[in-house]
C-alpha cells in the first residue's frame, strides 16, 4: 500500500493503518489512546482518523513489553518450586 501524505495545519498525520504499522502495536490499542486522548489525531468523518506523526513518534517511543513495562511491580524474585516425589515402581 503506498501511502499517501496527510497534512493538517503544517503537522504530517498518517492513518490508524499506517500509525499500527509504524508503533507495531494493535489498532484496538492506536484506538484506545486516540480515546483517551494519549495519541493526538483529527476525526475526518465518521470512520476515518488522522494521527499526528510526532505523537505517534513519542508513543511509539514509550511503549514497552509486558514484561519489562511490569518488572518494576514485583517484590520478589519467583519462589522456587520444590521437585515433586515419584512412587517407587514395584519390579
Amino acid at each position: 500500500m503506498i501511502a499517501m501524505p496527510h497534512t493538517i495545519d503544517g503537522e504530517p498525520h498518517m492513518t490508524i493503518a499506517e500509525a499500527v504499522e509504524f508503533m507495531g502495536c494493535t489498532d484496538g490499542w492506536v484506538r484506545a489512546l486516540l480515546r483517551e486522548g494519549k495519541l493526538r489525531g483529527r476525526r475526518l468523518g465518521e470512520r476515518l482518523w488522522l494521527v499526528s506523526v510526532s505523537s505517534a513518534t513519542e508513543q511509539r517511543d514509550a511503549l514497552t513489553t509486558r514484561a519489562a513495562g511490569k518488572r518494576h511491580l514485583a517484590k520478589r524474585p519467583a519462589a522456587k518450586r520444590a521437585k515433586k516425589k515419584t512412587a517407587k515402581r514395584r519390579k
